[in-house]
């Protein structure tokens, strides 16, 4: 179940999440951002705070399993991959813009980004 606290959350099916990162990518680039990644042994760690959204992509299995977010400079942007995931979830506000996403992966940890205006 998603950890994002957000006025609405939805699950975005599998299939979707290639065509889906493109469409997320293309109306968000820009955006401040901060990540958050979720450890059941780490606990929970702050990566990136307040940084432009770059891009979101995914490979699927087969060729790489991945998300890559990157983050930062366009032209030299940081990357954090999610390895393995399983689960993606978008968090939205009252009038449908996106906040939040969660990515969970296959050993249970879990990216959290959180959108600023």
């Amino acid at each position: 179940m998603a950890r994002i606290a957000t006025d609405e959350t939805k699950k975005i099916a599998r299939e979707r999440w290639k065509d889906w990162c493109d469409t997320f990518t293309n109306g968000n680039a820009g955006r401040p951002i901060s990540i958050e990644i979720v450890d059941n042994e780490e606990g929970a760690e702050t990566l990136a705070e307040d940084v432009a959204f770059v891009a979101i992509d995914f490979d699927p299995a087969g060729k790489g399993d991945d998300f890559v977010i990157s983050y930062g400079a366009e032209a030299t942007p940081t990357r954090h991959i999610v390895e393995a995931p399983v689960v993606l979830w978008q968090g939205q506000d009252v009038n449908g813009r996106v906040v939040a996403l969660e990515i969970e992966d296959e050993e249970g940890g879990h990216t959290i980004v959180t959108l600023g205006s």
